[in-house]
């Protein structure tokens, strides 16, 4: 799911502006590893512990993607991905390849005429479709819901969008293939617009949702991404680091 996500958000919107900025990185970006870490210690002092999976992602100078790879703990190589482009420039095809130059994954993105993304669909090793992703617009072209459904095309999860005033998603309202509601994500931003907390409400049982905070805090460097990423899980109270995000930013000169 989180390569699944992280493709989706490549192509989410019109091709008017390069890979890089859809991805959500500033400035003249060449190649960025980002590393993630388990973590341990204090709100004051968290620290690394187990390294558990890494990325490399490499652009050119013009901010088109070139590739993207994806490693394990030990900086094995797991996958990369290969992209194919349409005539205008956006991603229509993602081919997931092993270390043995082997295709063990496609995804296929689909555009209406506006050149918006409407749908995303995942195939395995075997050519078996595994996911569905279909995307809808409000009237001012945002993402206003999406749909993730099985291979049969029916839905298991959608997800609404409420929008604040900066334009970021405030509330994320999720439903189930019954149409019920089963979980309320509320957002929080800095002034970079990087989540800073995400309350979730998960209705098991609605009288007495289940309720999960999370906080964020981050370190930029001098063209405003964020190289660090801390989160937090709050319990009684007490802030506890649960991971540690790492990003490595070489940039063109």
């Amino acid at each position: 799911m989180f390569l699944f996500a992280s493709l989706v958000s490549v192509a989410q919107l019109p091709v008017l502006k390069p890979d890089v900025e859809y991805d959500g990185y500033k400035g003249p970006v060449k190649n960025v590893r980002e590393t993630l870490y388990e973590a341990f210690g204090t709100q004051a002092k968290p620290e690394k512990a187990l390294k558990l999976e890494s990325s490399l992602t490499r652009y050119e100078r013009s901010g088109k993607k070139i590739d993207v790879k994806y490693f394990t703990g030990e900086d094995e190589l797991i996958f990369r991905i290969r992209h194919k482009r349409d005539g205008i420039g956006n991603i229509m095809l993602d081919q997931a390849i092993d270390p043995n130059d082997t295709v063990i994954g496609r995804t296929y993105y689909s555009f209406n005429p506006k050149n918006q993304l409407v749908e995303v669909i995942t195939y395995d090793q075997e050519q078996q479709l595994e996911n569905r992703l279909h995307v809808r617009y409000n009237q001012d072209g945002i993402v206003s819901e999406r749909s993730y459904n099985n291979r049969h095309n029916t839905i298991r999860r959608r997800e609404v969008y409420t929008y604040n005033d900066f334009g970021t998603v405030a509330v994320t309202t999720v439903y189930d293939e019954n149409k019920q509601k089963i979980q309320e994500i509320f957002y929080e931003y800095d002034d970079l617009l990087e989540v800073t907390s995400q309350t979730t409400f998960d209705y098991f049982n609605e009288e007495d949702p289940v309720i999960t905070v999370q906080m964020f805090t981050y370190k930029y460097d001098d063209f405003k991404n964020w190289i660090q990423k801390t989160e937090f899980i709050v319990e009684k109270g007490e802030y506890v680091p649960v991971l540690i995000i790492d990003r490595d930013f070489e940039y063109y000169r």
